[in-house]
């Protein structure tokens, strides 16, 4: 029996029974069978979902189980049905080859923006887009209209996390969640479970514990400051906490949101985290103890703050980042991440200020505290004059490091007007060229991105 699946008009169940204990095999696809959902348990009841189809399209589907008897096999066939109105279909402007890292696309898709734009807003939505930009998967979080956009976005052993959304009029916030793949909660921060004060905001991510870890923005008098707090998923309260004030003392002047934390990677295994915050820059940390271990400043803090935050000295000193959106911390000593170049305060304007957008590595000396320019983008590289003068974004951003040593960079904007370009997702060699490029509609923001490899569940047929 092939049955849609509730969650998602791109996946399906396939259930059928055996006489004695077998595994659970189901190939799909168009025109021939090309992917394959397999599961090794032996067991008599199969229930397998199957993930990575495109709307409004018929599938061919197989379904194969073998035990001691041998092996036998049903057939039968899936047409999916349209997409949410809210999910769009992405361009693929720069085709993928042999050059591009293989695999699919997840993001958060934030179409609109509720604040100034209420009949264009809608609630937040996760999408794996595949190479050719078609959608093959999508999570949508309730019905609320979502303002804020900065939702993390990022794949566990399970499914997805998605970080809190902010409600359109102050209305109720979405906490932070985790979802399988069928698109049903695993987990969820509400307040009864956290207790938090607050406003939980931009990342949740899941620690090799199983534990989570999610931010919180505390007020502090007049200040925001962010405070990480890990959950155990059983506990109402949290089991460790580490925040930007317990490592940085703030100025004088600080006011509002004066660090503005947006992510953190934790180590367990070495104790140690990376935090980072937009006008600061990135701290490490002993996790345990909230020990600093360094600070790399950005630049942008320094100056609004007027403060000489920071223990990390920059190879050559004129390649010092703006700010920062997503560290990726690599086992090689390098950390690489996106440098927003500057905040421009708006949503829909172009880039007025001329501000510079780019992904930047760093080889980081601990024991010299310096950290020297290893790659940037587009820096010095030949590259469409478009990536040099017109790519800037001015509130979200990642880049993140790929399995063939490509980078992937997300420049998510959003609006309606002129001057304002679309979100893309964008594939770079490590010799400047673009390999891969999608682009989404006007006015789909999207906050971070990661390459999927190997797919989940699925996997080619060998």
């Amino acid at each position: 029996m092939i049955t849609a699946n509730p969650n998602n008009v791109l996946s399906a169940w396939v259930t059928w029974t055996t006489s004695e204990p077998a595994d659970s095999v189901v190939q799909f696809g168009k025109d021939t069978l090309t992917l394959e959902v397999a599961h090794t348990e032996l067991v008599t009841e199969h229930k397998v979902l199957v993930i990575g189809m495109r709307a409004e399209t018929a599938y061919q589907m197989r379904a194969l189980s073998t035990g001691a008897s041998g092996t036998l096999e049903g057939t039968g066939n899936f047409t999916t049905a349209a997409l949410p109105a809210q999910i769009p279909v992405g361009t693929v402007s720069v085709p993928a080859t042999d050059k591009t890292q293989p695999g699919w696309t997840l993001m958060n898709v934030q179409k609109g923006d509720g604040t100034n734009r209420a009949m264009s807003g809608a609630p937040p939505a996760a999408v794996i887009y595949d190479e050719e930009g078609q959608p093959v998967w999508y999570f949508i979080n309730g019905t609320e209209l979502e303002r804020g956009g900065a939702i993390s976005v990022d794949p566990t052993d399970l499914g997805i996390t998605m970080g809190p959304s902010w409600a359109l009029n102050s209305g109720p916030a979405l906490p932070p969640i985790e979802v399988d793949w069928a698109g049903d909660t695993v987990w969820t921060c509400a307040d009864t479970l956290c207790g938090l004060s607050g406003q939980l905001s931009h990342h949740v991510g899941k620690l090799s514990n199983g534990h989570y870890i999610v931010m919180n923005d505390a007020s502090v008098g007049s200040r925001t400051s962010q405070i990480f707090q890990e959950f155990d998923p059983a506990s109402p309260t949290p089991v460790h906490s580490i925040g930007v004030e317990d490592l940085v003392t703030p100025p004088s002047s600080a006011s509002g949101d004066w660090a503005h934390g947006n992510s953190i990677t934790v180590d367990l295994e070495n104790d140690v985290a990376y935090l980072s915050f937009r006008w600061l820059g990135v701290i490490k940390a002993k996790y345990s103890t909230g020990e600093l271990l360094w600070h790399l400043p950005a630049e942008y803090g320094q100056t609004s703050l007027n403060t000489n935050f920071g223990d990390m000295a920059f190879d050559p000193p004129s390649s010092q980042f703006s700010d920062i959106h997503d560290p990726e911390i690599h086992d090689d000593g390098t950390i690489l991440f996106f440098d927003n170049g500057g905040f421009s305060g708006s949503i829909e304007d172009g880039n007025p200020h001329n501000y510079h957008t780019r992904a930047v590595e760093y080889q980081i000396d601990e024991t010299a505290k310096v950290a020297k320019l290893v790659w940037e983008w587009p820096g010095s590289f030949t590259v469409d004059p478009w990536y040099t003068t017109d790519l800037y974004v001015p509130f979200w951003g990642d880049a993140d490091r790929l399995a063939n040593g490509n980078v992937l960079i997300a420049a998510g904007r959003r609006g309606t007007v002129a001057a304002t370009p679309e979100s893309r997702i964008i594939e770079v060699a490590r010799t400047g060229e673009v390999v891969w490029e999608l682009k989404l509609p006007k006015d789909n923001g999207v906050y971070r991105a990661e390459r999927l490899y190997p797919l989940p569940l699925v996997r080619p047929i060998q």
